[in-house]
């Protein structure tokens, strides 16, 4: 009989400064604890991360579908290393319609595991759109940054700021 693990799943920002750290997470965890490590991201993004896997790492890569050009974007740009600066913040707005495929996903990992949630959703910090669809789901979500306190306290004072500035 298979093993029933508990399943992690990671959806990173599609930017080489997000998924590096989450997937330097996904490794730790899947080194430490007894967890099934879902990673989702864009068919691009998973092809490269391929290759940076270990040999005998059992996380799954999950491709959640995406056109770059249906966003105004050019062709084939998934991730902000391949992205004209000036196209970075339609990238980061693109990435909010990638809900209902997500939650589509979820819903998908949900039935194959005989109606098992996954134990936990890790989101990026500019996937604040995760936060309401896991609720929704009745599963666990959390919000991982890869970046240092110093400049998590930068961000936050700033959209602290633009808040007060926008009322």
């Amino acid at each position: 009989m298979a093993e029933n693990r508990e399943n992690v799943v990671m959806f990173p920002f599609m930017a080489q400064g997000h998924i590096i750290p989450f997937l330097a997470l996904a490794l730790h965890i899947e080194k430490t604890r007894n967890y099934k490590i879902t990673f989702v991201n864009t068919p691009l993004n998973i092809k490269k991360l391929r290759s940076s896997l270990p040999p005998n790492s059992s996380i799954q890569l999950l491709e959640i579908p995406f056109n770059s050009s249906d966003h105004g974007l050019p062709p084939n740009t998934e991730n902000c290393d391949v992205v004209p600066y000036q196209f970075v913040i339609k990238l980061l707005e693109a990435s909010a319609t990638l809900t209902p495929v997500f939650k589509d996903l979820i819903q998908d990992i949900i039935l194959k595991q005989n109606g098992q949630r996954p134990l936990c959703l890790i989101g990026d910090i500019f996937f604040g759109w995760m936060s309401g669809l896991a609720q929704e789901l009745g599963v666990f979500h959390a919000v991982f940054s890869g970046s240092g306190g110093f400049g998590l306290g930068c961000y936050y004072s700033f959209w602290l700021k633009s808040s007060i500035i926008l009322e």
